[in-house]
């Protein structure tokens, strides 16, 4: 076997041959390799088990993991191949098994010894493999890098500046203007605002003012109770209140309204005087009763 070198050091434990395949015609061996015994804790190494036999790949079967453990090493990469050479008799076969290990802790870290069990073909006949331990020394972490003589590192600048832009953020969230808050309104104080805004355009003009009665009354009915009576007559909204207005007394109140509307804003008739007034007066105490 060709162990694993670094520019470091190399160490290879010696193989190991554990047993020999029925009729002594095959044996089976293990030997493992390590590319250095001692590391920096933010280094790798590199741990081998090499798995030998005679004969082709299938003679021996190997049913259960290669689960390595470590103290204070873990295993950050694991990978296995397997390669026969020769032909008939002088065929042999090798089974590698790679590890690259990261520290855990510092210290001196032990690869605890690794139980291979096998199976031959094609007696079945079982056996084990081991290897031995290996302690590789870690160093300890490096110390993070504080502030240099008369100079911030990155990393205290980059807090400064959070802390700066934090802070801006803050005072401006404290002394911005507040945004005004979206008052809902009922629908009846939407009906009192209509209303009002209805008697001031039409002064005292009665057609006028019903105009606006009747779209106050229709807006008020949309809202309330989600009926769309844009271009229906006065005679089509009393029915469609009946089917979702239970109170007699604001069907009949709200559906007469409308009729009326509907009369005086095409009426020839001149209106009496203090009429729009009255009627204003009478809308009005009816929807604050409603609140």
């Amino acid at each position: 076997m060709i162990p694993m070198r670094t520019a470091k050091s190399l160490f290879l434990v010696g193989i190991l041959t554990v047993g020999l395949a029925p009729s002594g015609q095959t044996s089976i061996s293990v030997s493992q390799s390590v590319d250095r015994t001692d590391m920096a804790f933010e280094d790798t190494a590199n741990f081998r088990v090499t798995v030998s036999w005679d004969g082709p790949a299938y003679a021996y079967r190997f049913d259960k993991a290669f689960r390595l453990q470590s103290d204070r090493l873990k295993v950050a990469r694991f990978s296995s191949s397997v390669r026969s050479t020769g032909v008939g008799p002088g065929e042999t076969t090798t089974k590698i098994f790679d590890y690259q290990l990261t520290p855990a802790l510092s210290g001196s870290a032990t690869i605890q010894p690794l139980v291979i069990d096998y199976t031959t073909y094609p007696d079945s006949t079982t056996g084990q493999l081991q290897t031995d331990a290996v302690t590789i020394s870690v160093a300890e972490p490096k110390p993070t890098k504080g502030l240099e003589k008369g100079k911030f590192s990155d990393g205290w600048i980059a807090l400064v500046v959070v802390f700066v832009l934090g802070l801006g953020v803050g005072v401006y969230a404290l002394f911005k203007p507040k945004a005004k808050k979206d008052i809902i309104k009922s629908p009846v104080e939407l009906m009192l605002e209509n209303l009002d805004a209805a008697r001031k355009d039409a002064g005292m003009d009665l057609k006028r003012f019903q105009t606006g009665v009747s779209r106050c009354i229709t807006s008020y009915i949309q809202v309330r109770y989600g009926v769309d009576l844009n271009g229906r007559s006065a005679a089509q909204a009393a029915i469609e209140l009946e089917k979702v207005e239970t109170n007699q007394a604001v069907r009949e109140a709200l559906s007469g309204w409308l009729a009326r509307a509907e009369r005086e804003k095409f009426s020839p008739l001149a209106s009496a005087p203090g009429e729009v007034s009255r009627l204003e007066s009478e809308i009005r105490a009816f929807f604050e009763k409603l609140k």
